[in-house]
């Protein structure tokens, strides 16, 4: 009688732990949910600075104001930004396949936007009004219609930010997007308010701090790879020393004195040519002459775009 009554409490007993154990298994893929965390190798800083100093530049697209509904590249930028960041960290596809899909998200992407912003949306008007101005354009005539330039604009600047996010975290060429993206900056800032300086302020201080960021990454990770030790309070320190000396270079590049006191460069004029040549001041007066005439004819000007 004994041996029957410990016989069935054993068996319960085993049954209890059977039943934990099954209870266990299924609440784990709960808990290893829990402790899912989304990292990023550089640090989330390095992202941020990489979206202020893209957008800098974006900024300055939309404030030159080239054509209407410029407002759409807000949204571009940043779906080029998060796909440059996808296409960068995975492993899985090789970039001669990556590249081109980007490319066409990009162009797909920035054509519904031209439609939904000029055209409320309707495709086939802005696949005829691309067709009219191609037509237009090889016959030698004038087209009013800015759509185009807007496609152009758009899918241009998800391409730079889709660029800037793979040169920063594929290729570890920092300097390269920094190159890519003042070399858009300066071109609007040149066609806006020299108030919006401010932008080139932005994009300095992030390239700067970016700058230092990314090596300082590079380098911790190569101390690592040789077993050297370093603080847990490195990174800030560099950091706060790096934007102290970034603010302190735009300070005092700031009150650095910078422009002509005339309204054109003649005044610095090196000995007469020979051989009959102009003179430097004559040459640079030619110039602002025929610049100043193809100005004021809108009509070569935008024989192939005409604004409205």
């Amino acid at each position: 009688m004994q041996d029957a009554s410990i016989e069935r409490l054993a068996r319960i007993i085993g049954e209890s732990h059977q039943d934990d154990s099954n209870n266990k298994k299924r609440l784990q893929p709960r808990d290893a949910l829990s402790h899912i965390h989304i990292r990023l190798a550089e640090g989330w800083f390095s992202l941020f600075l990489l979206v202020m100093l893209v957008y800098s530049t974006i900024w300055s697209v939309q404030v030159a104001q080239w054509v209407d509904h410029l407002g759409i590249l807000t949204l571009t930028t940043a779906v080029g930004l998060l796909i440059g960041l996808i296409a960068a960290k995975q492993r899985r596809l090789p970039r001669l396949l990556v590249h081109p899909l980007a490319i066409l998200f990009g162009l797909l992407l920035a054509f519904w936007q031209t439609a939904g912003a000029d055209y409320g949306g309707n495709v086939g008007a802005l696949v005829n009004g691309i067709h009219q101005w191609i037509v237009l354009a090889l016959a030698g005539g004038t087209s009013a219609d800015d759509s185009i330039f807007l496609f152009f604009i758009t899918a241009l600047g998800f391409l730079l930010a889709y660029t800037s996010a793979w040169l920063l975290y594929r290729t570890r060429s920092p300097w390269l997007l920094i190159i890519a993206n003042a070399v858009v900056l300066l071109i609007n800032l040149n066609n806006i308010n020299p108030g919006y300086i401010i932008f080139l302020v932005v994009f300095l201080i992030a390239a700067l701090l970016l700058l230092l960021r990314f090596n300082l990454y590079e380098s911790s990770a190569r101390w690592k790879r040789l077993g050297l030790r370093t603080s847990d309070d490195l990174g800030w320190e560099f950091m706060q020393a790096g934007a102290l000396l970034s603010i302190g270079i735009l300070i005092v590049t700031w009150f650095l004195p910078w422009g002509y006191i005339n309204g054109y460069p003649g005044y610095l004029e090196p000995p007469a040519c020979r051989h009959g040549r102009l003179q430097p001041r004559e040459s640079w007066k030619l110039h602002r002459y025929a610049h100043a005439g193809w100005k004021s004819q809108p009509e070569q000007r935008h024989r192939v775009y005409a604004q409205n």
